[in-house]
């Protein structure tokens, strides 16, 4: 990866204040409608822009999951209400998990999108269970095959190379919302016992804390906070002795991801430590706009 000065990293900071004043604006601004005049919420959590980049598709202004979590009122009402969040080992991210526990949605059809990268396994089906036992039925709930950005197994230069038909995937989900179809996918008996099989192979990477997780290189980083700035969950702050990580982690890894020196590493080592990922029509500076605490 390119190397920047510290100077040309500090640039990047000019863009601090847009943060600060598009959180100020509240979620009531930020309320899109479709095509047949339809009012439309669409929240999303995203660490590489990946699901960025797909809200963006069902609204011009989606809501930031960390964002919206800020505020003390969640209660959301509006003709559709829509979710978009990664697959993280056949379950939503901890903090879209506590979104849905604490949110209250109105609206007579609900939709969630769920970016994956190489397999789905039965994400669907956990979802959809752990929202109707929260009280919440889902119309609609898909999922779009994207760059898998799960470093310690997949290389991201390899994984960019691939060609996973992102926007057309995309274009069909958008139609189904526009036409408001009901559908969320079964799995069938023989495809739930290979999902559970390979599930009872993995370790489970939550909880876990940033402390354990991260490794900074001192020699590239030149402490323009972009890690800081990207973190949903406030764990790494910059204090006289430099980065430092703690606290308990998200593991949506936007900080190592988003770095422009490439300074940090995971300790328990990576497919391609010399490779990071960004979704291509997302900036970093979206980025830290969506999970800035």
């Amino acid at each position: 990866m390119k190397k920047i000065t510290r100077r040309e990293a500090l640039k990047y900071l000019g863009n601090s204040a847009l943060s600060a004043a598009l959180a100020s604006l509240g979620v009531s601004a930020f309320t899109s409608c479709t095509e047949k005049g339809k009012k439309r919420l669409v929240f999303y959590f995203t660490a590489t822009g990946n699901c960025l980049y797909a809200a963006l598709q069902f609204s011009d202004t989606p809501l930031s999951i960390p964002q919206v979590l800020k505020e003390t009122d969640l209660v959301f009402e509006a003709d559709e209400i829509g979710l978009v969040f990664p697959d993280y080992q056949a379950r939503a991210p901890q903090i879209v998990q506590r979104f849905l526990e604490n949110a209250t949605l109105k609206a007579p059809y609900l939709f969630t999108i769920i970016t994956y990268g190489r397999w789905a396994c039965n994400v669907v089906e956990w979802w959809n269970n752990f929202a109707l036992s929260r009280g919440v039925r889902f119309n609609y709930i898909t999922t779009i095959l994207m760059v898998d950005n799960f470093l310690p197994v997949f290389d991201m230069t390899e994984e960019m190379k691939i060609d996973k038909q992102e926007d057309a995937q995309l274009a069909q989900a958008v139609a189904d919302v526009a036409a408001e179809k009901d559908y969320i996918p079964v799995l069938s008996d023989e495809e739930r016992k290979r999902c559970e099989a390979v599930l009872a192979h993995l370790t489970p990477i939550l909880p876990v804390r940033s402390e354990t997780l991260f490794r900074l290189r001192p020699d590239r980083c030149v402490d323009c906070c972009f890690c800081t700035r990207v973190c949903p969950r406030q764990c790494i702050t910059l204090t006289s002795r430099g980065i430092v990580f703690e606290g308990d982690c998200e593991y949506c890894l936007a900080c190592i991801q988003n770095c422009p020196q490439n300074a940090i590493e995971l300790k328990n080592g990576e497919r391609n430590p010399a490779a990071r990922y960004r979704n291509p029509n997302i900036s970093i500076n979206e980025i830290v706009r969506a999970n800035r605490q």
